[in-house]
């Protein structure tokens, strides 16, 4: 055999062996790809048609499918798909783009539960309510809740009756997930201050380390004694909260420039009988000459209103709506 002829036959062989191996390389990663690809959903359009693809990406404005019929990829506007599709696409992305796991630990661990356990921190009794669908990959809000003279004490029950009902109303919770505590004064003598309001940052710093809560989202309300001590709070670690909802009490003007960066609606009654409104006009007063970020809702002698501005307040869904809107990153 001439060496011409031999050449030949090995130059085939290796043509041969190189396409074998081209072929088993795009069998490997068609192989993986179809293993490791997303599983096939049917899709809905806002005309009702429906498709049944694979998700490969998306953002806020589009997502990319690969049809499962022939693997042709497309994309479409999030507009022109129904809102379950997009509500899809959404939590798709949060899982993909979004923080890593965070499992509730220390003394939240298997407390959520959509009840309002029973719990205790430090000096503090409290309830805290945590939904069973919140997810340990995302990051929720959290709400803290100051109750007002006469539900202090230790049973741990009395206070959870004036807690907004409105945070855990099924329509509202599904709108606004979040983490809810109401803490118990055991002292309704002293209020919110001393170690009791300092016991509550400390709960709230508590839950940051052990739970998935979103650091630029942590918000305060309270009523009456307890609306001294949202002020208090504010006043204490002013760079701890997102956003506060005081409602008929009131803070020195002393503490508003510490405290002007922090978007405030507070609310009170001109007729309050129990406290006077000067307490929360001079705060007031005192945000507005620093340039603070303060909204003020005075309910006049003829509203009825006299000391349960509360009423009012937390029966206006524009409150919690513009309460879970503020975060710290808009600072």
């Amino acid at each position: 055999m001439s060496n011409e002829r031999y050449d030949l036959r090995v130059y085939k062989m290796r043509n041969r062996t190189i396409r074998l191996d081209i072929l088993v390389t795009v069998f490997t990663v068609g192989f993986l790809f179809n293993v490791c690809g997303e599983e096939s959903r049917v899709w809905t359009s806002l005309d009702g048609r429906t498709l049944e693809a694979e998700f490969v990406a998306g953002t806020d404005r589009n997502v990319t499918l690969k049809r499962k019929t022939d693997g042709r990829r497309f994309t479409l506007r999030l507009d022109k798909i129904s809102e379950e599709d997009r509500k899809w696409v959404e939590e798709k992305l949060e899982e993909l783009n979004g923080p890593e796991k965070k499992e509730p630990s220390g003394i939240f661990v298997d407390r959520l539960n959509d009840i309002w356990e029973k719990m205790e921190y430090e000096s503090l009794k409290f309830r805290f309510w945590g939904g069973k669908k919140l997810k340990t990959n995302k990051r929720y809000p959290f709400v803290v809740f100051l109750h007002g003279k006469g539900s202090g004490g230790t049973d741990n029950e009395k206070h959870l009756f004036s807690v907004p009902r409105k945070f855990t109303s099924k329509n509202f919770y599904k709108d606004n997930p979040s983490f809810i505590v109401a803490p118990q004064c055991p002292n309704d003598g002293q209020g919110w201050r001393g170690e009791y309001i300092d016991d509550v940052i400390g709960l709230v710093k508590s839950a940051i380390e052990h739970l998935p809560v979103d650091k630029n989202r942590i918000y305060i309300t309270g009523v009456s004694m307890g609306g001294f001590g949202t002020w208090e709070a504010l006043s204490n670690s002013p760079d701890l909260f997102a956003a506060a909802v005081p409602v008929c009490g009131g803070a020195s003007p002393r503490i508003a420039k510490k405290i002007k960066d922090i978007p405030i609606w507070t609310h009170h009654g001109v007729a309050d009988n129990v406290v006077r409104v000067d307490f929360t006009r001079q705060i007031v007063d005192a945000l507005k000459d620093v340039k603070g970020k303060i909204k003020y809702t005075e309910y006049d002698e003829d509203s009825g209103i006299k000391h349960d501005a509360w009423k009012p307040c937390y029966g206006n869904p524009e409150v919690f709506q513009w309460m879970f809107s503020q975060s710290k990153k808009n600072r």
